[in-house]
């Protein structure tokens, strides 16, 4: 009795029983997938990503922004003989000068660079998104992983505390002489082992527990109880329906799109530059003293316009071979490699959706499999107990059976979680909110997107 007392004490549960430390908190699956998101670094810094591109795309007409230039000089040290004639410094031939410059480019690419921008602002939109839904995803899943170890280890409390009673019943048949001494040793290692069993547990969850601590930005020694999981029952999609409906939806297949939609707008870019002319506007105003003056910088102020209209057309580009040429060859093949790109990523983005319906199904077979296997166990422990309290059986044959309890349940809390995996990342690969797939509609039903 006093070793179930010291059991009770030691144990995580009998901990949670008692008042809970200050540091606790109790985390609901939305609540950890938004502790995650407001401390996420990552998330942060996509923002700022998303800001900047914001910003250049609400601003396109910088692109046909003229170039202003403002300069001031003064000549402090005009030209002074210094070796080859008596130095004499003339401070009648100081001046100072005023310059102001307008110029505008205008080419037949602006419009390319225009939406390769937008583009650009598109494509951040895209990765934040992304990237939120992924963090959401991988919260979800640690969450899973430690409701998943909490289980396990209550199903090894649970073994232990059987074999501790067996121990403690083995004991006072010994001393009546009713139960060998072996069979007493033999209870107290299957005692030991089943309590190093637990610790292994125990060290797996606070393991898993520091890594999802960091992960929602909370400190590493505050105290979580999870209030929160996903039912487990069948669901069954078709395949060929979520392709049709979801893999266009996909951020790697949109974003593979943008990158050929980049490109070619950098191909035109780089054609247009190089094989279309461009027209040059230019206006300069100046002013200052004379530098060949006799009066320094007391002499009248001076000052000049000019402007200048200038048409480049470019003509090395249209010449096979020329470097010019070769880089608008290269911008087009670079175009030709993304579409390539994009059609592979459709195949593998098909093969995914098929493979992860395929395994859905074929997880919840195991699953049954597995709950089958789970009650089996537990009957045949129950009968092994009765069997070896009334002698008919021995200490190995319940032992074995205590093992085996064990480790179905826990290939059964495998296995959900598996199930419970891949439906999260069905999720992900048909770029849905998770909720809608854990929601778990009826079987055959289709899945709707916010």
């Amino acid at each position: 009795m006093f070793l179930l007392l010291l059991f009770y004490l030691v144990t995580p549960a009998a901990q949670a029983q008692g008042s809970l430390p200050e540091n606790s908190v109790a985390l609901s699956l939305e609540e950890a997938v938004k502790f995650a998101l407001d401390q996420s670094l990552s998330i942060k810094r996509n923002a700022i990503d998303l800001g900047g591109a914001e910003y250049a795309a609400q601003r396109l007409w910088s692109e046909v922004f003229p170039g202003f230039s403002v300069r001031a000089g003064v000549t402090l040290l005009p030209a002074t003989p210094l070796f080859f004639d008596s130095p004499s410094f003339n401070s009648d031939a100081q001046s100072y000068s005023l310059n102001l410059g307008v110029s505008l480019s205008l080419n037949t690419a602006l419009k390319a660079s225009m939406d390769r921008i937008a583009l650009a602002y598109q494509t951040q939109i895209l990765n934040y998104n992304d990237a939120y839904r992924l963090l959401e995803i991988r919260v979800v899943k640690e969450y899973l992983r430690l409701a998943a170890l909490q289980r396990s280890i209550a199903h090894r409390e649970a073994s232990l505390m059987f074999a501790m009673q067996t121990m403690e019943n083995t004991r006072v048949a010994w001393q009546f002489g009713h139960s060998s001494e072996l069979t007493w040793l033999n209870s107290q290692f299957s005692v030991e082992s089943a309590r190093y069993d637990l610790i292994t547990a125990q060290v797996s969850y606070q393991n898993a527990l520091g890594e999802f601590l960091a992960l929602l930005g909370l400190d590493a020694n505050t105290v979580v109880i999870l209030d929160g999981s996903i039912e487990i029952t069948p669901v069954v999609y078709d395949p060929d329906k979520l392709i049709f409906e979801y893999l266009p939806k996909r951020p790697d297949i949109i974003r593979q799109h943008q990158t050929v939609r980049r490109l070619e707008l950098g191909s035109s870019i780089t054609s247009l530059t190089a094989r279309t002319p461009s027209l040059e506007l230019s206006t300069q105003w100046s002013g200052g003293t004379q530098s060949n003056g006799n009066q320094g910088f007391s002499s009248p102020f001076v000052d000049r316009i000019s402007g200048s209209i200038n048409l480049n057309i470019p003509i090395d580009s249209w010449i096979p071979g020329t470097r010019q040429e070769q880089n608008v060859r290269s911008a087009r093949a670079e175009v030709e490699k993304a579409k390539l790109d994009l059609e592979n990523a459709l195949i593998q983005g098909r093969t995914e959706i098929r493979s992860l319906v395929a395994n859905l199904r074929t997880t919840w077979a195991s699953i049954e499999i597995a709950r089958l296997r789970v009650d089996l166990a537990q009957r045949t422990l129950d009968a092994a107990g009765v069997a070896f309290r009334n002698g008919t059986a021995s200490f190995q044959e319940l032992e074995d059976r205590r093992k085996d309890l064990v480790d179905v349940q826990q290939r059964l809390l495998e296995i959900e979680l598996s199930y419970q995996n891949l439906l999260l990342d069905i999720a992900s690969a048909l770029n849905v909110d998770w909720r809608t797939v854990t929601m778990l509609p009826p079987i055959g039903a289709e899945l709707e997107i916010e």
